[in-house]
């Protein structure tokens, strides 16, 4: 069920985004190379997020402890799981430690796999024409992204993680600032705005996923504290900062569509 629900908002985004494009379409095998770009940045940073994960987890609980727990797992998953489960909970990372890890493996890391990926896509003669070009096709890669990995989320944690990350398209809100400040840059020249386009995208990230994984897991009889009631509340109001940017948004891209306002030309990057 989860799986089915993590689709809908995804897919209804991604029509809107395309809806420009319907009278300019994109050259032959355009949107599919788009679409290929983020399934590619999303595997790749599936698979070097977990290595770095790993990584930051054998330093936290230290190298030796880490590589017992996995010996142990080789030859007993289920006891090997719960060691980690258990190293873990008599380890509790602290909040700078958990917004550094999550800027490693998610903010930084997939902000920069779909900001290349979607270089390259767009170096196609006839892809970008437009400012708004650029924002509908960094917007696509991070839908694509999105939908993948809701797939994964919802499939994997059932109904409530997939309604509550759909109500909170991150990667639709990511690729839209993304795209507009890769636009301004190809318009300007000025490449702060190429470093921006990155910067402002894996902030947000990192911070919106922060406020999530704050958040304590339920634990049965175990209640909770002053701490533990704040991290409810600050991963409630990310959740809700991020709904209500995702409908300003998406305002915004009817706007500048009916009123023409990203309609300055753009050339299409070298480098």
């Amino acid at each position: 069920m989860g799986i089915i629900i993590s689709l809908p908002i995804s897919l209804l985004l991604l029509w809107l985004v395309l809806k420009p494009k319907k009278d300019d379409s994109f050259p032959k095998g355009g949107l599919w190379r788009l679409l290929i770009a983020g399934a590619i940045s999303t595997i790749l940073s599936a698979i070097l997020s977990q290595v770095l994960s790993l990584s930051l987890a054998a330093i936290r609980i230290g190298p030796g402890t880490f590589f017992d727990a996995i010996q142990t797992f080789r030859s007993d998953p289920a006891k090997g799981n719960e060691l980690m489960a258990n190293l873990s909970a008599n380890k509790v990372p602290s909040p700078l430690w958990t917004l550094f890890t999550t800027l490693i493996t998610a903010g930084l890391l997939e902000e920069l796999f779909k900001y290349f990926a979607c270089r390259a896509a767009i170096r196609k003669e006839g892809m970008i024409r437009t400012w708004m070009d650029v924002v509908i096709c960094f917007t696509v890669v991070g839908l694509t992204f999105q939908v993948l990995e809701n797939l994964l989320y919802g499939g994997q944690y059932g109904i409530f993680v997939a309604i509550f990350r759909n109500l909170a398209p991150g990667h639709f809100i990511f690729g839209v600032i993304m795209g507009w400040i890769y636009g301004k840059y190809l318009i300007t020249g000025e490449k702060k705005y190429r470093i921006q386009s990155i910067f402002w995208p894996a902030l947000i990230h990192t911070l919106f996923d922060t406020a999530l994984r704050l958040m304590p897991s339920s634990k049965e009889g175990a209640a909770l504290t002053a701490v533990d009631k704040l991290y409810i509340v600050l991963g409630l109001l990310a959740f809700v900062a991020a709904f209500i940017s995702a409908i300003v948004i998406v305002v915004k891209l009817v706007n500048w569509r009916k009123k023409g306002t990203l309609n300055q030309p753009v050339h299409t990057p070298n480098s």
